[in-house]
């Protein structure tokens, strides 16, 4: 006799901001029921999600004009839930050096054609709206943009997810898929392991890195008109269970807070030195990132830690502000970006391979860090698609992963 296997519209994998947000507009445009979308997550509540290891900005200033679309539809829909989300419009400082000022002024262009506020300042504006700024050589110029800001993405997440459960949507934890089989009834067949107990941090990198962490775990099958990829840095493993080709990989992206007790940043938002680093108020203490050039692909999830902080991170700061010389290394982590050959996201129906000519896969990952500030606008996106065979907000068809056989990459260039 054979087991009885549950029957689902729409599975989405990945439960993150972006596959909780695919989930809500799945939901609220009527795909309701845990039969009509049903969302799995290996790790549900984001130990190691890239949506809760990031730094919370959120910005339209983009080179990109979809990426300058989809940050600003998803930010406007944050300030109209500020409270839930935890949005604050303190807005991106933007430090730029002589050689990479110009490109900047002329994405400031698209960006004000786009609807989108964006300051121009010299030196004596700089110092006069941001005193403690009082190291300016290598400046050349900053862009202010006041409805930049930021957001507590672990609000945000549960904001989306809230919404769908409230219409039936089901979340399911400890799901790890590992085969899928694409039939020709035009369904899929997922096959997942289901851990059997929560697992530890150590466990579940043990899994994630491919070892075998010995924890309990039993075989569960899923059939599913469709399946969506939101599986952020695990998304080239999922596509290639999916039988289908994936470009991104993950990496590595460390973040240090320190004690910075001679200036108080809290009136600031978020400021990206000419360095690449970039730092913000976190309570009472600052938040500050830099992407290591040369940062090896591949999941890692330690946090170099005091020597990170003064070899990457004190130096720009220390050249920037007598303030902060005195500066403190308290805490860190690392986390994952998955990041795409173009640092732009992949999101759409999947087009190459067998599972394009199935037509029952699709995808929205690769967001390359900017997925937080895309996650409202790109989940409509695909709700949109699934529901309605196209795009209509916003056509977002440039960001099909099938761009990269074809050769018509979207670079970005104002990416930290």
């Amino acid at each position: 006799m054979k087991s009885w296997i549950p029957q689902v519209d729409t599975v989405v994998v990945g439960a993150g901001l972006l596959g909780s947000s695919v989930a809500m507009h799945l939901a609220q445009k009527g795909m309701v029921g845990s039969d009509g979308v049903r969302v799995v997550d290996f790790d549900l509540e984001g130990t190691l999600s890239s949506s809760e290891l990031n730094a919370g900005g959120v910005r339209a200033t983009w080179v990109q004009p979809i990426n300058i679309e989809l940050s600003k539809d998803s930010i406007e829909y944050f300030a109209t839930h500020a409270e839930d989300v935890g949005y604050r419009a303190c807005g991106y400082l933007w430090l730029h050096p002589e050689d990479r000022l110009p490109a900047a002024m002329k994405a400031r262009e698209r960006q004000m054609a786009a609807g989108w506020p964006v300051e121009a300042w010299g030196i004596s504006e700089l110092q006069r709206r941001v005193p403690f700024l009082d190291k300016t050589d290598g400046i050349a110029g900053a862009l202010f943009a006041p409805r930049d800001g930021l957001v507590n993405s672990n609000l945000l997440k549960n904001h989306f997810r809230t919404r769908a459960r409230a219409a039936g949507v089901l979340f399911e934890d400890r799901m790890r898929l590992r085969k899928a089989e694409l039939e020709q009834t035009g369904s899929v067949l997922l096959e997942f392991e289901r851990f059997e107990r929560a697992l530890t941090s150590e466990e579940k990198i043990e899994e994630l890195s491919g070892r075998v962490s010995g924890a309990p775990r039993r075989v569960e099958k899923i059939r599913a008109k469709r399946v969506v990829n939101c599986a952020g840095p695990w998304a080239s493993e999922i596509a290639k269970i999916l039988h289908y080709p994936c470009a991104s990989v993950p990496v590595r992206r460390q973040i240090s807070l320190f004690d910075c007790r001679d200036v108080d940043l809290t009136p600031y938002g978020m400021i990206v030195d000419t360095s690449g680093v970039y730092f913000h108020p976190e309570a009472t203490n600052g938040l500050a990132g830099f992407a290591t050039p040369g940062e090896p692909a591949g999941v890692n999830y330690e946090y170099d830690g005091e020597d990170f902080f003064m070899e990457r991170i004190w130096p720009a700061l220390y050249e920037r502000s007598t303030a902060f010389e005195r500066l403190r290394h308290v805490t860190g982590w690392a986390g994952l970006y998955e990041v795409s050959p173009d640092e732009s996201a992949i999101l759409g129906k999947v087009q190459v391979g067998d599972a394009g000519a199935h037509g029952s896969v699709y995808e929205a990952h690769s967001f390359s860090g900017h997925g937080a500030m895309h996650s409202y606008a790109a989940g409509r996106s695909l709700a949109e698609l699934l529901l309605g065979g196209r795009f209509e907000t916003i056509d977002v068809s440039l960001l099909s992963g099938r761009r990269f056989v074809d050769g018509r990459l979207l670079h970005e260039g104002l990416v930290i």
